[in-house]
């Protein structure tokens, strides 16, 4: 069995298109020996315009002039599927499913018929290995991890990486590749009939089903509080708050008995609520929220637009005493 790492540059990449400039790949025996490794440069047909994830600009290790003196992708299009297709081999990348995207629609563009081979992921592998569901494990992070020298965007670099991460993982575990991808249930991402799913492991299919439930059900909680606040109406007993208009965090609306119970008590002494933190004065927050709301409730208060800012405990103990 040969294990086959891949990883592509483009030099542009739209929402339909991907000009594939550099197909990388690293190749190696169960030992993780490496029998082959070569970039493969290909002329895109088109401009160079890098940008990275966060649309920041990036720099290919390659003078972009040297491309026009190759063919394109259609003349390495059966060099490429060979190197991929076949049951002798695994073949890896690392968010690899970006990458089956552009080969996708590079086929698409060409009009050449579309590949077809499965494919695991190492950011998914070690996802599931560290159980870190809430952020994905780029490239150069793991590879400072595991201390791995690489050029960063040489495609053949690249996939060197990968494999060499897909090494230490093993190590960590003492076991082989397919016995990892066995013991953290990957299940293989697939391309043929120019479609295309992602690689995907048993415990974060689990994690995002479990916070897909969890946002639905403070979704469900905030539109019961945002009912109870447009329907609340009652005289006020004080003109104590009279000016006052506050907004709560959403980890305090979501606690419905209590933002309710807090909300009666704001409305007798006469102030009022708002749903929107661009109406308030006054916000209230839990003690350490770091959420993008209190950041921008904070931001705010700097800017002079909300007047004062307590956490919970204070605003009920300097205000709310009885409830102590």
């Amino acid at each position: 069995m040969k294990y086959v790492f891949f990883d592509i540059e483009c030099a542009c990449v739209y929402k339909n298109v991907a000009k594939i400039c550099v197909f990388g790949y690293c190749i190696a025996d169960e030992q993780f020996n490496i029998l082959e490794k070569e970039d493969i440069l290909i002329n895109p047909n088109g401009k160079f315009h890098l940008t990275d994830h966060g649309g920041e600009g990036i720099v290919l290790p390659y003078d972009y002039n040297d491309f026009k003196k190759y063919p394109d992708f259609k003349k390495f299009y059966p060099r490429i599927k060979e190197l991929l297709e076949g049951e002798d081999r695994l073949v890896f990348g690392h968010a690899a499913v970006n990458d089956v995207k552009y080969l996708n629609l590079e086929t698409k563009r060409y009009k050449l018929p579309s590949f077809s081979f499965r494919f695991a992921d190492t950011q998914v592998l070690y996802m599931a290995m560290t159980e870190t569901f809430d952020r994905q494990a780029g490239l150069e992070s793991l590879t400072q991890i595991f201390e791995i020298d690489y050029t960063p965007h040489c495609a053949a670099d690249d996939a060197y990486a990968t494999m060499r991460i897909a090494q230490e993982m093993c190590v960590k575990e003492n076991c082989t590749l397919p016995e990892l991808l066995e013991k953290f249930n990957i299940r293989f991402g697939r391309i043929g009939n120019y479609q295309y799913c992602n690689c995907s492991s048993t415990r974060r299919t689990e994690y995002l089903r479990e916070k897909s439930r969890l946002k639905r059900e403070r979704g469900e909680k905030r539109a019961k509080f945002n009912d109870f606040v447009y329907g609340y109406r009652v005289r006020p007993q004080t003109d104590e708050w009279r000016g006052k208009r506050f907004s709560f965090s959403r980890s305090i609306e979501e606690e419905l008995p209590l933002a309710k119970s807090l909300v009666k008590e704001i409305v007798r002494r006469g102030g009022r609520y708002s749903l929107k933190l661009s109406g308030c004065n006054t916000f209230v927050e839990e003690a350490g929220d770091d959420s993008v709301r209190c950041s921008a409730a904070h931001k705010l208060q700097e800017e002079g637009k909300i007047a004062e800012i307590y956490t919970l405990d204070d605003f009920r103990a300097r205000f709310m005493p009885a409830e102590e």
